[in-house]
């Protein structure tokens, strides 16, 4: 049985399958969304208890995202991942905690493998 799941939102198809490579390392299932459409959608039909959200999408922002998941009364633990400096995370976590999402943290890109398996293991 799986420790849990994650669905990743990411639009660079490397990063987001080497998130669920390392969340499936360590026995969660994993699936990747590359856009906004899919990964709501999965959302609903899957009910992940992790969620990888990229703050920086074509079309789609990452706060967009986050107010989103808070008014659809997401319950799956948020990680925000960009390659945006430390106080855009930063910002970005704050601002999902004050939706009322649980956050497990944020990955800076380029982020170590431990650095997410933590983000995972967490809680």
């Amino acid at each position: 049985m799986p420790r849990g799941k994650l669905l990743v939102l990411d639009d660079d198809a490397t990063v987001g399958s080497l998130l669920v490579f390392v969340a499936e390392s360590v026995d969660f299932e994993a699936r990747l969304c590359e856009t906004g459409p899919a990964f709501f959608q999965t959302l609903i039909d899957w009910l992940p208890t992790h969620v990888a959200i990229d703050l920086s999408m074509p079309g789609l922002s990452g706060i967009e995202v986050l107010r989103r998941l808070a008014a659809d009364g997401c319950r799956a633990r948020v990680i925000i991942s960009s390659g945006a400096g430390h106080a855009e995370l930063e910002a970005a976590l704050q601002q999902a905690r004050s939706l009322g999402l649980d956050t497990a943290g944020m990955l800076a890109k380029p982020f170590s493998l431990a650095a997410l398996r933590v983000l995972l293991s967490d809680r």
